[in-house]
């Protein structure tokens, strides 16, 4: 019996070429290519690369699932320092663990076919680029690419769908696919945790042979330091310090950390300085209300503004010199949906909802570096990482004496989640550090200007079973889709 997963494949390709081509805002080869016409030439199999990429990010089943955009808010509201508005549409019922850890949802069916159909399409690409007319560098590097893409997706599979590295690597994760699917493919059984990584590392060194040289001209298309950046997060998460402290100095070479008044422009241009990797689009290749800036913007009638930070999150900032803390705003009017709740201004839409996605930035690689050094005993080298954001958000230096090993780790940690709120961090790191999320009910009030209010957070501070939050719950995991279950009978193979 096939997979399941067999069966959505077959759907990409036609997907990909009605979606866009090489200049990402142009209109992409006909859509009445056949199978073979679809990688007959570089250009069709550039769009298809293309289309893949538009089809991770802008894909929906429900105004729920805008894409990729949905595991990151997924990630975020899962944790602590976010918030998921109750009654409120959107990440409501990933907010509590409920969804995505029910395997019978809709949002389960969705990211794992999301993420399986782009490996898919890279698996074709791989296979079939190399018979293409074109030129031979051309082939090299969309095959650089996609396998790029390809350990993107798997990296993100591996860390959804079982615990952290480090805790158990024989654990069952994932099946591994690298070959095309046809209708006579056979169903594979999950890898062991240790097999992804490993499938990771492999992909992302062929990406590193065939990228270098790679000049793109959209930031949507994965790099050299791109693929330096997915190094540096797979050996972050392996605890490989040397390697990972390495590989995210290379990955941010010609991307400087952003200066303090760019952080308030809204999160929204792959333009900014700092993005080494992002997916810009038009007002028309936005979701609208299914889109990643519909949850996150708290700007009135702009969507459902329904993820909040939590206000104990806001105490983790230095208020007075921080120029992040001055993103906070307390709603103090009672006639405001938001009233008592405490937003966050990080992300701004554009005017025409055009806004950009961040995927990788050069402040979470000053932030790897920084904590890779730390744990590897060079502390001088990890402050001078970590001063790099610290002083372009207008805080003042930490100084090496100041902080013992351990001090200084947790303060790194802090600062990953002051830097990266909102980008889909917050329960990768939960599971990578074996923690649990701390959520508190609010006790912290706000200055309304004619006296306080008690500030909203937290409503939720248990598992659905009503046991405590504790490190390594299965609560945390995604859970592989009942569809997939029902149809691959070698899953536990």
């Amino acid at each position: 019996m096939k997979s399941k997963i067999i069966i959505y494949f077959a759907f990409i390709s036609l997907f990909t070429l009605n979606s866009c081509s090489d200049g990402f805002f142009e209109t992409s080869p006909s859509d009445d290519l056949t199978g073979d016409e679809t990688y007959s030439t570089v250009s069709n199999v550039d769009a298809v690369v293309n289309g893949t990429l538009r089809y991770l990010m802008e894909s929906a089943t429900s105004q729920d699932n805008p894409g990729y955009s949905a595991i990151v808010l997924t990630q975020e509201v899962m944790g602590d320092d976010a918030i998921a508005r109750d009654g409120v549409y959107g990440f409501r019922d990933s907010y509590p663990y409920r969804d995505p850890y029910d395997n019978t949802t809709r949002r389960a069916l969705f990211f794992w076919t999301l993420q399986y159909k782009v490996i898919d399409n890279c698996n074709n690409i791989i296979a079939k680029v190399d018979a293409a007319k074109g030129e031979e560098d051309q082939k090299k590097y969309i095959k650089g690419q996609a396998y790029a893409l390809r350990a993107f997706v798997y990296l993100n599979l591996v860390r959804q769908y079982q615990f952290t590295y480090a805790k158990d690597k024989a654990a069952k994760a994932v099946p591994i696919y690298t070959e095309p699917t046809v209708p006579s493919s056979v169903s594979k059984s999950r890898a062991s945790v240790e097999d992804v990584y490993n499938r990771v590392i492999d992909d992302l060194t062929e990406a590193e042979k065939l990228l270098t040289g790679f000049k793109r001209s959209v930031k949507n298309r994965p790099d050299i330091n791109v693929v330096n950046g997915l190094f540096a997060r797979t050996y972050l998460t392996m605890e490989n310090w040397t390697l990972a402290a390495q590989y995210a100095a290379k990955a941010r070479t010609g991307y400087p950390i952003m200066q303090a008044a760019q952080y308030l422009q809204g999160f929204n241009d792959v333009s900014n300085v700092e993005w080494i990797w992002g997916h810009p689009q038009t007002a028309d290749q936005n979701l609208g209300g299914a889109s990643y800036f519909a949850y996150l913007d708290v700007t009135p009638n702009t969507g459902y503004r329904s993820i909040m930070p939590d206000p104990y999150f806001y105490n983790l900032f230095d208020k007075e010199n921080d120029i992040r803390a001055s993103l906070f705003e307390g709603v103090t009017n009672s006639s405001d949906p938001l009233f008592r709740w405490l937003k966050y201004k990080k992300f701004v839409n554009k005017s025409d909802k055009s806004a950009h996605i961040v995927l990788m930035r050069s402040s979470e690689m000053a932030l790897i570096e920084a904590e890779s050094k730390a744990r590897n005993h060079d502390l001088n080298s990890a402050v001078t990482a970590l001063n790099e954001i610290r002083q372009n958000r207008n805080l003042s230096a930490l100084t090496a004496a100041s902080l013992n090993e351990s001090q200084l780790i947790e303060e790194i940690l802090l600062e990953r989640r002051r830097e990266l709120w909102g980008e889909g961090f917050r329960l990768q790191d939960i599971l990578r550090l074996q923690r649990a999320p701390v959520r508190n009910e609010s006790t912290e009030t706000y200055d309304t200007g004619n006296g306080t209010i008690v500030l909203r957070g937290h409503y939720v501070w248990t598992f659905p079973n009503k046991t405590e939050l504790v490190p390594n719950s299965p609560y945390y995991l995604f859970s592989i889709p009942v569809t997939e279950i029902n149809n691959n009978p070698n899953l536990n193979n």
